[in-house]
């Protein structure tokens, strides 16, 4: 009994057990169907989500495993950076007197990676990963093939490519089955950009923990958000065929090259316009402030008060509650890339950077449900009405599946 006592005080176990609760209570609060909300598959899908945790983080298996994707990870980006030598030459060597240059030590592994990505789609290998998880999973958590399949290779490829692997399916989907697709886009990144954030200095172990778990995750506040409650075509484990887009191996270093750029542009473009965004709201709400109080407010301290309750939640420590809070408003207001880099800037302790990992790994932000608009509403018009409708349930639903990882991950590090 001490040792259980022990275990709860010690790093604010006790608030991540309060925070898993107080998550899946709010997801029930905002549930369209509660009473179809199937409480077994629930448990089962949370269960997933802390053994995953469990087999990466405590297991030498686990470890060994993913400590050996994340060493992949890390040998491409020094490939790629090979190419970006050649292209850009000594301003590709942190070293020299310029220092690190983002756009040319980062952007240019989205490129590499939109390309590989499309090389192993092409192959098929990415087709046997995403059909293996579906192949565990829907039996498990009582899925569907198509939404089973999207959500797990969202956990590789962007929401728009991890769409197109089930495009003939999509007009067939039940509300429930399109909500799911549309949580996990939102709660997961993308292969391309682990490898980014973790050019830059974020745990890969830690990134690919994460996504990982975000699949059951996805699934587990989705159904309880909006519980399936037609029947679902692919219910039944009909075959879903995973289509090549590409005609031989040149044509998807082509196209998934051009996929990179367009990504890479958008992501530099974000990051000048937010960043910028920023200081000038940081500016203007000081001064706003300096009128009314002694001291001034920034943009940043009061992102910072108004999510410092949900850090506590997630068992940050109380020293480092507020920053963490701004780290959290600004990956919801603005974007994950925008949180990860001034997460590494701060001065917070490991383990509250390891949760926050967690908690801001995913593309839960309000930018995206216009991506998502666009993408999805122009495979399929007849749908573009139902993500408006729904586009702030889902991205609290993101939000949540996030906050529940980190929360879940606090209990075991």
């Amino acid at each position: 009994m001490n040792f259980l006592f022990e275990y709860l005080l010690k790093d604010n176990h006790y608030m991540s057990i309060i925070g898993i609760f107080v998550f899946l209570i709010i997801a029930f609060v905002f549930s369209k169907k509660k009473k179809h909300v199937n409480f077994l598959r629930t448990i089962i899908a949370l269960a997933m989500q802390f053994a995953i945790a469990f087999l990466i983080l405590n297991t030498n298996l686990g470890q060994k495993i993913f400590y050996a994707i994340a060493d992949g990870f890390n040998k491409i980006n020094v490939f790629a950076d090979e190419g970006i030598k050649f292209v850009f030459g000594n301003l590709a060597i942190p070293s020299q007197s310029w220092g690190y240059i983002f756009a040319i030590k980062v952007l240019p592994i989205i490129i590499f990676f939109g390309a590989l990505t499309a090389i192993l789609y092409h192959f098929g290998i990415i087709q046997i990963f995403v059909r293996g998880i579906n192949i565990i999973l829907s039996p498990i958590l009582g899925t569907s093939g198509a939404e089973t399949l999207c959500t797990a290779a969202n956990s590789m490829l962007d929401p728009s490519a991890a769409t197109l692997l089930i495009k003939h399916e999509l007009k067939n989907l039940t509300d429930s089955e399109m909500f799911t697709i549309l949580v996990a886009a939102m709660s997961t990144i993308t292969a391309s950009l682990i490898a980014v954030y973790g050019s830059l200095g974020v745990s890969m172990l830690h990134l690919l923990t994460a996504s990982v778990m975000s699949i059951p995750g996805a699934i587990l506040i989705s159904k309880i958000l909006f519980p399936e409650t037609e029947k679902p075509k692919t219910a039944a484990g009909n075959k879903i065929v995973l289509e090549k887009d590409s005609a031989n191996i040149l044509d998807a270093i082509s196209s998934g090259t051009s996929t990179g750029l367009n990504i890479a542009f958008a992501v530099g473009a974000m990051l000048i316009v937010f960043i910028g965004l920023i200081s000038m709201l940081n500016f203007g709400v000081e001064k706003i402030t300096g009128y009314f109080f002694a001291q001034p407010y920034s943009f940043n301290q009061i992102l910072g008060s108004a999510f410092s309750g949900v850090s506590y939640l997630i068992g940050i420590a109380k020293q480092d509650a507020v920053n963490a809070g701004a780290l959290l408003g600004q990956k919801i207001a603005l974007n994950e890339f925008v949180a990860y880099a001034n997460m590494l800037k701060t001065n917070l302790n490991p383990r509250s950077i390891t949760i926050l990992t967690y908690a801001i790994c995913g593309f839960a932000n309000f930018s995206v449900i216009g991506i998502l608009i666009g993408a999805i509403g122009s495979l399929v018009p007849t749908r573009r009405d139902f993500i408006t409708k729904y586009g702030l349930k889902i991205l609290l639903a993101g939000t949540l599946v996030n906050l529940l990882n980190a929360a879940i991950a606090s209990l075991l590090i």
